[in-house]
């Protein structure tokens, strides 16, 4: 069953490299990986699952017809994680590609809300590469609009976003991780009376939350860089405001970034500054459930996925529910 909105934009005066629709091709990617990981959900090994995960959906981009760059691996150089390879594809156009095979890989190995995969997928070096530091991050839908400050309080934030809705500061839900660094923020949102959501894991899945409207009006909180790339790309495809600032802890942290062309150690990222074109694909499959999407249910024959595909030059959006038969073609 597919449910598809579209929203017309101007076209993109670059190569038409993106005419093949590579979001129903990532998809598929983030679909088996899903399904990789809701086989062994809840057995309380993260790294197993997380391993499997990234094997899998690292299978499956590698059938692909391009020759991907792989961008912004948030576990790369850990030791106890598999690696995804630099390159990625079959050879054919020349693409940046970036995944999160598992989002909250702890909630996912409990059994818990809010693991997803994620996969994106655009030209070559339109995918700002970023080191894997803490990056505070806004977030609001495109009825909200840039009227965000990331160095106001938060306070005048949510003040601004209740204006922009026409609601009331008390009827504005804000969703945040549910972290003892986001304690401040925390008493920030009580004092002035908004409302809380907090999740436990799956920052993309809030940050999608409040881009949609349905869940949340504003995210805000402390993750990493990588995610708010994640995020940057779903809205360049959907629409809304980000802003994101990386924080150093010392000058490991700042060479770190300068190997990745930010020198500007100030700096405020939006969207444009993290994807730099219209022409790129997102995908994303729940595997829990979530914030944005239902996770994997097994039938007796094969299991039911719930998966978001969006194309950001025509602003195309599908959300996919599909059927696997593993009697007809296993998919394991």
């Amino acid at each position: 069953m597919q449910n598809a909105t579209a929203f017309r934009l101007s076209n993109s005066n670059k190569a038409d490299t993106m005419n093949t629709n590579y979001g129903m091709e990532i998809v598929r990617a983030t679909e088996i990986a899903a399904l990789t990981a809701a086989r062994i959900q809840g057995l309380g090994n993260p790294d197993e699952i997380l391993n499997s995960t990234r094997a899998a959906i690292t299978k499956t981009l590698n059938r692909l017809p391009i020759k991907g760059f792989m961008k912004n691996d948030r576990f790369v150089k850990r030791k106890e994680t598999l690696q995804l390879p630099k390159f990625i594809g079959q050879e054919g156009p020349h693409m940046d590609v970036m995944a999160i095979a598992l989002e909250a890989h702890h909630a996912a190995a409990d059994g818990r809300n809010n693991s997803t995969s994620f996969a994106v997928i655009a030209n070559e070096g339109t995918i700002q590469s970023v080191p894997n530091l803490n990056m505070y991050k806004l977030v609001v839908g495109p009825e909200v609009g840039n009227v965000i400050d990331i160095n106001e309080p938060l306070t005048i934030n949510i003040k601004r976003v209740a204006r922009v809705l026409k609601k009331y500061t008390e009827n504005v839900t804000v969703c945040i991780l549910n972290q003892a660094r986001h304690q401040r923020l925390i008493r920030e949102v009580q004092s002035c009376g908004a409302r809380i959501k907090l999740i436990e894991e799956g920052e993309i899945s809030g940050c999608l939350a409040a881009i949609t409207g349905e869940k949340a009006d504003l995210y805000v909180g402390y993750g990493y860089a990588p995610e708010g790339v994640m995020v940057a790309s779903a809205i360049s495809c959907l629409g809304g405001y980000f802003q994101g600032k990386i924080y150093y802890e010392n000058d490991r942290d700042r060479d770190e970034a300068a190997e990745h062309g930010i020198t500007d150690f100030n700096k405020i990222f939006k969207v444009e500054d993290l994807i730099h074109t219209r022409e790129v694909a997102f995908a994303a499959t729940g595997i829990t459930d979530g914030e944005f999407l239902e996770g994997v249910r097994f039938t007796s024959n094969g299991a039911i996925t719930h998966s978001f595909v969006a194309r950001g030059e025509t602003r195309t959006y599908r959300k996919l529910e599909t059927r696997h038969f593993f009697d007809r073609k296993p998919v394991f």
